[in-house]
């Protein structure tokens, strides 16, 4: 690789100094006791770069040195005044004399080398390191899909990929006393979106991470540094898979909730609906009640007026006929005779009921009959108290009566009957 094209790859892709060192500022908190104890011991950068890390610790009044095989990035160093050679990582390493260093740092360096020199850079820096000192190892978090199949090979120097776990484990079995993995770079708003959709579990878990881990032999500086390894840093795949599970669980389960309310809903409205058809049918059935009640009632009334039609035709019929009957006998009889028999009539309405009362009574009855004998009542008594005889006191309805001729009528009588059947049929 040529110095030129990895500078300017760098300068491309790995973004300003001022975001990388604003990056890297999560170190200083366990660099800084560790510099705190050892004042003078040697911080030592391997594989450093363009010396972001070497400037801020720099800034931080931290000495240090930084190693690199390439020169371009030697030029970039030494354009800030940094205190940096070229040289190989490990080669470098092997150099230094056991418990010199307070802290070793390796920032994107061990995807570039082979697992097994990874294992040996480790162990070396076990032994350069001063008790309580510590290790920090920064590379690309294949947990992150984005990472683990584009960006990591964007840069052509990466051999593969090293899962945070495997990586923690080497110093783990070296013996190193604080293994600490940190997730970084992560986006702000994945760690608290309530709604985490499947693109954001693919690329939403921390790009970056570290392994920070610490020598044992000093007690102090475990315990300063302990809260630290304690917290938790950046996101990781399986946690962001997990709530993404979780979220996904928690709609679905707001969604069947919905789904049975909204079932529990439609039963509701069938039960109301069955209830309104039926009491629907129930009113039709109730109009129809009252309608045919009506109905009956109109035809009932109808019945009833053309009833009192024909009664009151027949009663008109009835008295026009008996009028025609009375002008008729009138005209037939003479007027004393009409009177005369009008008068016995009158006379038999109120006897009857007399005789019916003095039947019931034989003293009374014996005593009128004497006291008709005295006024000299009998005979005509017996003759018009008893039934009439049919010429003079017969029924007189128009029915019952027989006709009279036209031939035994006089002339006047027959010019009254023509002119009273002639107003009968008009």
């Amino acid at each position: 690789m040529s110095d030129q094209f990895y500078r300017a790859f760098e300068e491309k892709f790995r973004g300003p100094r001022a975001l990388i060192q604003q990056r890297l500022a999560v170190y200083l908190p366990f660099v800084q006791p560790v510099c705190a104890v050892y004042p003078d011991a040697l911080v030592l950068d391997l594989g450093c770069g363009r010396g972001e890390w070497l400037e801020l610790l720099q800034s931080n009044a931290i000495s240090a040195k930084g190693v690199d095989l390439d020169t371009g990035m030697l030029d970039a160093c030494r354009q800030t005044n940094l205190q940096v050679q070229r040289q190989d990582a490990l080669e470098c390493l092997k150099e230094m004399k056991d418990g010199s260093a307070a802290v070793i740092s390796a920032f994107h360096l061990v995807e570039h080398l082979p697992f097994d020199r990874v294992k040996d850079l480790v162990a070396e820096c076990y032994r350069v390191l001063k008790a309580g000192g510590l290790l920090i190892m920064e590379t690309p978090n294949p947990e992150n899909f984005m990472v683990a199949t584009q960006s990591f090979y964007l840069d052509p120097t990466h051999v593969r990929p090293i899962p945070p776990d495997l990586l923690a484990f080497v110093p783990e079995h070296l013996g190193y006393e604080s293994v600490k993995i940190l997730r970084l770079q992560e986006p702000v708003e994945v760690k608290t979106h309530p709604n985490l959709s499947m693109l954001d579990v693919l690329t939403g878990a921390s790009p970056d991470y570290a392994v920070v881990t610490q020598k044992a032999g000093h007690p102090e500086l475990k315990s300063s540094l302990q809260g630290l390894f304690d917290q938790a840093f950046g996101i990781s795949g399986h946690a962001l898979l997990e709530r993404h599970r979780q979220q996904t669980n928690d709609e679905r389960f707001k969604l069947e909730k919905l789904i049975s309310n909204a079932q529990l809903s439609a039963q509701k409205s069938e039960i109301l609906t069955s209830q309104f058809q039926s009491r629907v049918h129930q009113l039709s059935e109730h109009i129809q009640n009252l309608q045919h009640m009506q109905h009956m009632q109109h035809m009932q009334h109808m019945q009833h007026m053309q009833h009192m039609q024909h009664m009151q035709q027949r009663t008109y019929k009835g008295v026009v006929g008996w009028l025609v009957l009375q002008i008729l006998r009138l005209a037939e009889q003479g007027v004393g005779s009409r009177l005369k028999s009008l008068c016995l009539k009158l006379f038999r309405l109120i006897m009857n009921p007399v005789l019916n009362f003095t039947q019931a009574r034989p003293v009374l009855k014996m005593r009128l009959i004497r006291l008709s004998q005295l006024l000299g009542l009998e005979p005509f008594l017996r003759k018009y108290a008893a039934s009439p005889p049919q010429a003079v006191t017969g029924n007189t309805s128009p029915e019952n009566s027989a006709p009279i001729s036209r031939e035994s009528m006089s002339q006047n009588a027959q010019r009254i009957a023509q002119t009273l059947q002639n107003k009968k049929r008009s």
